[in-house]
């Protein structure tokens, strides 16, 4: 069966559409059962596991145990609590037979499509409602899908734990991890040149690579002519074909490239641009990269209390996407540009010391010397 989801911090159970609240002993002793199930425990047993350093009266299991039945009648299908005569008690989990519509393809597809859509628009709650539900609602997301999940939550880690997966499936996501980690962005930029020229890179992956991931790490080691000859090329190719999921990108791309060439009417005229293209095309994700573009225009206007205002709804509309890798992209932009126009004070130490809380979170100079040592092995 699908495993039941435990919520430590608010005593809460999931198990696909039913939810349960247990009182914070009521929770403990079903998560004890739970995880040692099959298994008979007395009640002194389960007293020890827990109540350990507490003196409980004579009936305390059984009217835990009560309780806990109690509410637990909603997955009644699934878990039972026996009573062992003589012995105490026996939590068992039953086998539930799969659904069908798992291997409906005309399901899956359809819930492929609507992931897209979630995914386009940054709709994180709704990304992560579908993939804890994927059981109960008849479908199972593909690997790429899988990937891009994992990404999205900052679950760094387990790219590399996952040993049966091909590299080339995991190399776009190892390049951009590491960009968040390499202080050196043009060391960044030559491991994605690495990946465009090899062949074994899935083509979905290139074509982005290609279009706007280089293009930012160009703007960001101010190779400023190579910048705007991709740029270029890169809105000819997305306006032929008609690739509206990077418009706005390519768009707040364009508008580091202002700021990087100094050319404050042209900052402004972009900004202006930006605003029209996000009308059309409303992605929260893009939305909160422009408020970090705007705070920077006010960095550059020396006002850094709107431009602190500005990054901190840029970050509020990442959190809302529930999208890690927004925040971390976003936060090395904003330290690139504090050192840029020279302000390393209080606002550069409190970026600073945010970007050294996150790197910790999420361990990524754990990952750095793992991931590098996967580029070096397939990209050089």
């Amino acid at each position: 069966m699908e495993k039941i989801k435990f919520s430590t911090k608010d005593y809460k159970v999931e198990y696909r559409s039913e939810e349960i609240i247990f009182l914070p002993k009521e929770f403990q002793l079903f998560k004890f059962l739970y995880h040692n199930p099959s298994r008979v425990f007395t009640r002194d047993e389960l007293l020890d596991a827990v109540w350990p350093m507490e003196t409980p009266i004579d009936r305390t299991i059984d009217d835990h145990i009560y309780r806990v039945r109690k509410k637990l009648k909603p997955l009644a299908s699934v878990i039972s609590i026996a009573t062992v005569r003589g012995q105490g008690y026996l939590l068992s989990i039953n086998e539930v037979q799969e659904n069908p519509l798992i291997k409906d393809q005309e399901v899956s597809s359809s819930v492929i499509n609507l992931f897209k859509k979630y995914h386009l628009y940054g709709q994180g709650n709704a990304l992560k409602l579908l993939d804890e539900h994927q059981a109960m609602l008849g479908f199972k997301v593909d690997l790429p899908i899988l990937l891009y999940l994992h990404f999205m939550k900052g679950d760094f880690s387990w790219f590399l734990e996952q040993k049966d997966i091909p590299f080339w499936e995991k190399c776009y996501y190892y390049l951009h991890i590491y960009s968040f980690i390499e202080l050196d962005k043009k060391k960044c930029l030559d491991y994605f040149t690495y990946a465009i020229a090899a062949k074994e890179l899935p083509e979905y992956h290139r074509l982005e690579i290609t279009l706007l991931n280089r293009l930012s790490l160009l703007i960001f080691t101010k190779q400023i002519d190579d910048a705007i000859n991709l740029l270029i090329q890169s809105k000819k190719v997305i306006y032929t074909k008609k690739i509206d999921s990077f418009i706005p990108i390519l768009s707040i791309t364009e508008g580091y490239l202002a700021f990087i060439q100094g050319d404050i009417r042209l900052i402004e005229e972009s900004l202006d641009e930006i605003k029209k293209i996000l009308l059309k095309y409303p992605y929260l994700r893009e939305k909160a990269s422009y408020s970090v573009l705007e705070g920077i225009y006010y960095l550059a206007k020396n006002n850094e209390d709107k431009a602190e205002h500005c990054f901190n709804d840029g970050f509020q509309l990442f959190r809302e996407a529930k999208y890690i890798p927004g925040v971390l992209i976003n936060m090395n932009i904003i330290l690139f540009f504090l050192k840029e126009l020279k302000m390393k004070d209080s606002l550069y130490t409190h970026y600073q010391e945010l970007w050294e809380k996150y790197t910790e979170e999420y361990k990524l100079l754990g990952l750095k010397n793992r991931i590098e040592f996967e580029l070096n092995s397939y990209l050089r």
